[in-house]
């Protein structure tokens, strides 16, 4: 079981990389894609027919490359220098070719997915375009050119910005939701191991009481002895039935039919069983807390108390159950073990209270609000 749950968490694991890595790679691809928008920075050598506009081209567009591949595939240090080369490219450059004012588009465009902070970004854009007007005024570029290239930079930083944002909220969400996962998986297993305490201790100690008395009686009564063995047979059929609803999520028979196995075991270790106001109908969840509180209660009694006599007392008062179960037995408990402790936690998880007293005897009070399960 371990081994297929291992193989799952790898299978699944496997799935969410090459996920991210399609991402990625989708990503990438589109990033470079973009670069076919330089071809306008050929528009105006093309129509200057100037050898000086060439040479800054194949001056200019070398760095502009080479710091956009640094930019997009580098971190920490190496891709702030790039992103800084990337900016100083475009101011050196467009004085040569108005049409170059494109290239202030491309570092922008990737900064909002790098910085975290999106007035960071804002920040960012208003001194880029405040210097590409203040370049305009000093060297009297062309309007239109840095007009064009400023309503590009401030379209694609703001559209970027909202991708961006729900890309990290999208991220976010994905972890809230491992996360919940993790803490579902973490509580069924809780549950499991709580509930598999209370139904196998009770169980096996049945049987071992019954296969004692079985033993003592194989010589001097072989029927009675056969009709032990049958019991004890047939508790173990139930607890193995017991064990797969408590791994598919336990439910409970009724807390009447709880008793009645109450009974009939205290009964085996000749112990008296009495019980008043017993409730006709709960809520499925408080119902189900309260038979494994009895049935854990009851293990105990059978095991430690040295007792002869049991009471459980129902009493619905001021909105609340209040359910006790005492014994005339030695009492003395000292700690809760691990059957008390999952106890007190299913009956605190539906807001109710348990307390434990065993000076004389021992008795265990449950103190429930009506309605828990649905609230």
């Amino acid at each position: 079981m371990e081994c297929d749950e291992s193989q799952e968490s790898q299978k699944l694991e496997r799935v969410l990389l090459e996920k991210r890595w399609k991402e990625r790679r989708a990503r990438r691809f589109f990033r470079y894609i973009s670069l076919t928008y330089t071809v306008f920075f050929l528009i105006e050598p093309i129509l200057r027919h100037e050898r000086d506009a060439w040479i800054a081209l194949a001056i200019a567009y070398p760095i502009f490359l080479i710091s956009f591949i640094a930019a997009a595939e580098t971190k920490g240090r190496t891709r702030w220098v790039a992103y800084t080369v990337l900016f100083a490219v475009g101011y050196a450059y467009m004085p040569f070719n108005a049409g170059a004012s494109g290239l202030f588009v491309y570092p922008v465009a990737m900064l909002p997915f790098i910085l975290k902070n999106p007035r960071k970004a804002l920040i960012a854009m208003g001194a880029q375009v405040s210097g590409m007007f203040v370049e305009m005024a000093i060297f009297q570029l062309n309007h239109w050119s840095v007009f064009i290239g400023v309503f590009f930079v401030v379209v694609i930083t703001l559209t970027n910005m909202y991708y961006a944002e729900q890309e990290r909220s999208n991220a976010k969400l994905k972890l809230a939701n491992e996360e919940i996962e993790h803490l579902a998986t973490v509580a069924e297993r809780e549950r499991i191991a709580r509930d598999l305490h209370d139904l196998l201790g009770h169980t096996l100690t049945v049987i071992a009481l019954k296969s004692e008395l079985a033993g003592k009686l194989i010589t001097s009564d072989p029927s009675a002895a056969a009709s032990e063995i049958a019991e004890i047979q047939q508790t173990s059929r139930k607890a193995l039935a017991e064990v797969r609803e408590a791994v598919l999520g336990y439910r409970s028979q009724g807390l009447s039919a709880e008793v009645d196995r109450a009974r009939k075991a205290l009964a085996t270790a000749d112990i008296k069983l009495v019980c008043d106001g017993l409730p006709n109908e709960l809520p499925i969840v408080e119902e189900t807390v309260l038979c494994l509180a009895v049935r854990e209660s009851v293990t105990n009694i059978m095991r430690h108390s040295e007792a002869t006599e049991v009471w459980m007392q129902f009493r619905f008062r001021d909105g609340r159950l209040h359910v006790t179960v005492a014994d005339n037995g030695k009492g003395g408990i000292k700690e809760e073990g691990s059957g008390l402790r999952g106890m007190r936690e299913r009956v605190e998880a539906l807001g109710g209270r348990l307390s434990i007293q065993s000076e004389v005897g021992t008795q265990l009070t449950i103190d429930l609000p009506q309605g828990a399960a649905t609230a």
